[in-house]
Parts: structure tokens; sequence; C-alpha cells
């Protein structure tokens, strides 16, 4: 019974052990996400618009750029031959190519994608300018194993003799490596007292 009491304070002893060598992230305030300046708009918040490149127009998809159509009446021929006589396209006036009315025969429009901005809102970062990733310090979980540091725990003996221990716990201890210690601590000072006593134990 007894046995069995002292095993459940020393397991007691050694969760809050663990409790206590951990801590907030200090990289990520305990949150577990670390904001990072976004590498895809280099903090700027918005992106170059990869179709116009940045120039705000594109070529006009009706001309080609030229600035000019072919007339679909007469085939950019600007008129028609009937007969012996020649007879002027009343739809182009006999040019054959008239201005494009899209592009006002400039030969660029403005760019749809963008809205000639030449640049949209990042789409990764919304434009905040920074991304939040999984911390690399506590990868996410928003604690970090705190210094190492001794810890003191009061252990009942056997035969009803209180005392103190110090066990110097390591963060990167696994539990079993923690109870190890425990019971060599226990076992030491169990040893202490029994020669203190006279008893000569080997």
């Amino acid at each position: 019974m007894k046995r069995s009491f002292l095993i459940c304070i020393m397991m007691t002893i050694a969760s809050l052990c663990a409790q206590a060598q951990t801590k907030d992230c200090d990289n990520c305030k305990g949150t577990g996400l670390e904001e990072r300046t976004c590498a895809f708009c280099k903090g700027e918040g918005y992106r170059e618009c990869d179709f116009c490149l940045g120039k705000k127009m594109v070529r006009c998809n009706d001309c080609g750029g030229t600035g000019q159509i072919s007339c679909a009446h007469c085939n950019g021929r600007g008129g028609t031959q009937v007969k012996d006589e020649w007879r002027e396209c009343q739809w182009c006036g006999g040019k054959g190519t008239p201005d494009c009315e899209k592009c006002k025969k400039t030969g660029q429009i403005a760019c749809w994608k963008c809205g000639a901005a030449g640049k949209y809102v990042c789409n990764q970062c919304n434009g905040s300018r920074v991304n939040k990733w999984q911390c690399h310090i506590c990868s996410g979980t928003g604690k970090v194993k705190a210094d190492a540091e001794a810890t003191i725990s009061k252990l009942k003996e056997i035969g009803g003799t209180s005392g103190t221990v110090k066990v110097d716990i390591n963060p990167n201890d696994s539990e079993e490596e923690k109870m190890r210690k425990f019971t060599k601590a226990r076992l030491a000072h169990r040893k202490q007292i029994l020669e203190s006593k006279g008893v000569t134990v080997k």
C-alpha cells in the first residue's frame, strides 16, 4: 500500500515537472503561427499583372495590334469590280482596312485582368503583406522547452521519515528518464536515512 502510494506521488511529480519544463514560444507568442513577409509579393501587398506584365495595356484582339481591321464586306479590297466599273465599298468608304473602333486605331486596349492598373492585390496574402506559417521554433505547438532547472520534491519514506530530494531534470529527458532519476534519488535518500540510524546498506 505504501509502495503504491509512493509510486503515485512520483508519477504526479514527474507529470508536474514535465509541465514545468515548457513555456510559451516567444517567437509566435504561443499561437503556433509566425508572420513572415509574403514571398510572393515581397511585402508589397500587390503583384505585377502577369498578363500585361505591368504595362497596363495589351494588344487589341480585334485588329491584332495593327489599329486597323479588314472590312468584312469587301474583304479589305475597298470595293468590288462590277463588269468594267469599280464600285467603292460603302461600308469602309473604300479604305478596305478601316480604323479599329475597339482600340481607336491604337492597337492596344486596357488590360482586362488588372483593369489597367498594371498590378493586382496579391492573392497569397490578400494585400496584408505577410503570411502566417507554422512557427519554425515550436513546430506549431506554441510551446517550447524551458531551460533545465532543479526540481524539488518532498517524498514520504516507508519508515515514516519525511525528507527533501533534489532532482535535476533536463528538458530533453524522456518520461522514463525522469522516473529513473526520481527512483534513484529516492533510493539514495532512503539509504542515507538508514545509514544515519546505524544500518549498513550495501
